[in-house]
C-alpha cells in the first residue's frame, strides 16, 4: 500500500466535489460513501484502488499496492484534480464582498471548487455520453463504456478505459446497448484521434484556453457546448461558459427571475459580467440555482 496526503485550500468545502463524484451512486469506477471517495485507476503497474479521504485540513489518499514513483507522481495528480484544490476562488469572492448581485449567487456556497474528472479523457467522455440526454442516462451509458472496456479491480470496481481501448470498440455493439449511431461514432472518433496522436488531451490543460479549444476543434461531435464543458471540467480553465447547458440553462433562468429559459446566445450575455470567473460563477449557478 502507498499513502500520501493532499493539503486542502483553508475554507475548502467538500460537499459539491463529494456530490459530483457521486452523481452516478452505480458506477464502476468510483464510489462516495460519506467523506470517502474510492477510484479504481489501470496504471501501468496495473490496476489500482485509490481511496480519498477528505479531512479538515488534508485529505488522506492511499493506493492499495505499492505503487512506482511515476505511478505515485500521475496518482496524486489524479486525486489533486478530484479534490479540485488547484481551483482560484478568491478573486470571485472577494468581489462577492463588494457587489450585491455576486454575493446573491455565491449565496451560503463560500469555499465551493468545482471538481475535475480523474483524467481529461473521462471528461471528454462524460461530455459525450451526456450530449442531449439527461444525467441517468449519460451514467447509463458511461457504465457500458466501462464494462465492456475498462479495466477490472479485485475489489469489483473496473477502472475506466483509455482511449486505446475506447478505439478497439465495435460500434455495432455499442449501438445493441442504447448508445446512438452518432454517439457511438464520436466516442471513438475521439479516442482514434489519441490512439494516432492527432489530440493529446491530457496536454489541454497546460495550453492557452484558446489553443486547447482550436486543438479539439474539428473533432466530430466535439462542438462548442463540449468544448467549453471540457475546459472548464476536465481542464480547469478559470474563464468558461458551456453555453447551452441545460442546467446553466436553468440556473440562469431562476437566479434572474426570467420566464423562459435563455438561448445559449443569450446565456453567454447573461454569464458575460462574471469574467474572467465566469467557470466558477458557472459551479455556482449548477450548485445553487439549476
Amino acid at each position: 500500500m502507498t499513502g500520501f496526503t493532499v493539503a486542502l485550500p483553508s475554507g475548502y468545502r467538500p460537499d459539491w466535489v463529494l456530490s459530483y463524484h457521486g452523481r452516478d451512486p452505480d458506477g464502476p469506477a468510483e464510489r462516495v460513501q460519506d467523506s470517502r471517495i474510492t477510484k479504481a485507476l489501470d496504471l501501468p503497474g496495473g490496476p489500482v484502488l485509490l481511496t480519498i479521504d477528505i479531512g479538515t485540513e488534508v485529505a488522506s489518499c492511499a493506493a492499495d499496492r505499492a505503487l512506482s514513483d511515476a505511478e505515485l507522481s500521475t496518482t496524486s495528480h489524479i486525486a489533486a484534480r478530484m479534490l479540485g484544490v488547484a481551483t482560484d476562488v478568491s478573486g470571485l469572492e472577494r468581489w462577492a464582498a463588494e457587489d450585491p448581485q455576486v454575493a446573491k449567487l455565491l449565496g451560503d456556497r463560500i469555499g465551493l471548487r468545482p471538481a475535475l474528472t480523474a483524467t481529461v479523457w473521462e471528461g471528454l467522455v462524460w461530455a459525450i455520453v451526456g450530449q442531449q440526454v439527461n444525467l441517468r442516462f449519460a451514467g447509463t451509458l458511461r457504465r457500458t463504456l466501462i464494462e465492456l472496456a475498462g479495466t477490472p479491480h479485485p475489489s469489483g470496481r473496473i477502472a475506466h478505459p483509455g482511449p486505446a481501448a475506447v478505439a478497439r470498440l465495435d460500434p455495432e455493439e455499442l449501438g445493441q446497448r442504447k448508445f446512438s449511431r452518432a454517439k457511438a461514432a464520436y466516442l471513438i472518433g475521439a479516442a482514434q484521434a489519441a490512439v494516432e496522436g492527432r489530440v493529446d488531451y491530457e496536454a489541454l490543460p497546460g495550453m492557452t484556453p484558446e489553443a486547447a479549444e482550436a486543438r479539439l476543434t474539428g473533432l466530430k461531435g466535439i462542438g462548442p457546448w463540449t468544448r467549453q464543458y471540457l475546459l472548464l471540467r476536465a481542464c480547469g480553465f478559470p474563464d468558461c461558459v458551456p453555453a447551452g447547458d441545460a442546467g446553466l440553462a436553468a440556473g440562469l433562468q431562476r437566479f434572474h427571475g426570467l420566464e423562459r429559459r435563455p438561448t445559449p446566445e443569450e446565456q453567454k450575455q447573461l454569464m458575460a459580467p462574471y469574467a474572467p470567473f465566469r467557470s466558477l460563477a458557472t459551479a455556482h449557478m449548477w450548485a445553487g440555482f439549476a
